[in-house]
């Protein structure tokens, strides 16, 4: 059954169909045919079961979060104060955007909204400040998946749910590997900056940052109210996803006055098929690891990898293959939804904290989702910025070998990655 399900995905993912039917349709075709016995109905059961806990209610809240603050004006706040902290070193307006995508990664949690927030303002100041197109649109597709690896990140609340590990410590956990891989962004700038010899802007007064922090103190506040609330006991994960709704309505309704009521429904009905489309991809994929699990292929899998008998860190560099390899592929949440299952218990059995796996998966997708052929904001940058993929994905690959440095590197240092939860005893 292993070899059929293997099969079809891969014929119904060369084909183009959705992914949530790439997930659904070889589990329906595969129980009736070698376990006729289970009746239909508990696939859907195990789908349904897929999407119900309450953990997860956290990701449709801060996904309309993020869409509130991408049609408002937080975003291109957030890049005023970013330009003028940064914007006059050497290749200043590229750093300027990558702390920018660090910044509304923690009011968004999502990488596409990243994509479109800070790339649809970003984009065309770069060209005129005579960046190439090609970098200037991996820049803007790598430097938002930053948002992977900074609290709130919806990745990450997933693979909580999925495996019992604490979304609080995960989040938390998230911030030195993020802050590393946009430092690594932020010093390909500089060189690529000075190669090309791009011009300087004048560094800004004290005055003009001044003025910019204060206009940006209301989009910082998302990280005061997600970090500090969830670790000052005031929130839960979940908790803070309501107040961080809350927070951004009340900033872009009443404070900037750039939103109006009727805007707040449409952009609902937006978020409401982001989110659909995200749940029909768990639900899907909840099914499809449940089949796997009937079929004892995590049994195999670990068998498998006992008879190796890896190291901790080789195992953990094999995990690191296998999401890259996948993810260039499929969906990242949709991956880790059916490789972890398979891989978690023989990482319990060699002692790897989860948290640090979890981080880890989670930088695989962050460089996944850049990655030809099927990254999936390859696709969303192809959209905003109204260009080839062929263009697209011409400068990307010196952003992931970035990434596959600080993965590595991430690898080796385990007590660097739980640094933060151990300090702030969340973990």
């Amino acid at each position: 059954m292993t070899l059929f399900l293997v099969v079809a995905l891969v014929l119904l993912l060369v084909l183009g169909f959705p992914m949530f039917i790439v997930m659904l349709l070889p589990s329906l075709m595969a129980l009736p045919i070698y376990y006729g016995h289970i009746p239909d109905f508990t696939l859907v059961q195990r789908a349904i079961s897929g999407v119900v806990p309450f953990p997860l209610v956290a990701i449709p809240l801060f996904i309309f979060a993020a869409d509130i603050s991408m049609k408002g004006q937080m975003s291109k706040r957030l890049i005023n104060l970013a330009e003028k902290l940064v914007g006059h070193k050497t290749g200043g307006f590229a750093q300027t955007t990558v702390l920018s995508s660090i910044i509304f990664g923690a009011v968004s949690g999502s990488t596409q909204a990243t994509v479109a927030a800070i790339g649809s303002n970003i984009y065309p100041t770069m060209l005129e400040r005579g960046y190439k197109r090609s970098f200037t649109m991996a820049l803007v597709i790598n430097s938002s998946n930053v948002a992977q690896l900074i609290p709130p990140s919806i990745f990450m609340i997933v693979y909580g749910v999925i495996t019992g590990t604490s979304i609080a410590a995960l989040f938390i956990a998230g911030l030195i590997p993020g802050i590393t891989l946009g430092l690594g962004y932020m010093m390909y700038s500089w060189w690529w900056a000075k190669k090309y010899k791009i011009p300087r802007t004048e560094r800004a007064t004290v005055k003009e940052i001044g003025k910019a922090a204060k206009e940006a103190l209301g989009p910082l506040g998302f990280i005061l109210i997600i970090i500090g609330g969830i670790y000052g006991g005031i929130f839960t994960p979940t908790e803070a996803a309501a107040a961080a709704v809350a927070y951004s309505m009340f900033l872009e309704l009443i404070i900037y006055r750039a939103l109006r009521i009727r805007d707040i429904g449409r952009i609902a009905l937006g978020s409401s098929v982001t989110m659909a489309m995200l749940l029909i991809l768990v639900g899907g994929s909840e099914a499809f690891i449940w089949l796997l699990t009937v079929a004892r292929v995590p049994h195999e899998v670990t068998t498998l990898l006992h008879n190796i008998n890896p190291s901790p860190i080789l195992f953990l560099l094999i995990i690191n293959v296998v999401f890259f390899l996948v993810l260039m592929v499929f969906n990242p949440i949709s991956a880790m939804i059916v490789l972890t299952p398979l891989l978690m218990p023989m990482a319990q059995h060699l002692g790897i904290d989860p948290v640090h796996l979890g981080i880890l998966i989670t930088l695989n997708a962050a460089i996944g989702s850049a990655t030809p052929p099927f990254g999936v904001d390859i696709f969303t940058a192809c959209a905003i910025f109204r260009q080839p993929y062929h263009v697209v994905i011409s400068g990307v690959t010196p952003f992931i070998a970035i990434g596959v440095g600080v993965l590595v590197f991430l690898t080796f240092t385990e007590d660097l990655v739980l640094f933060l939860p151990r300090l702030l005893a969340s973990y």
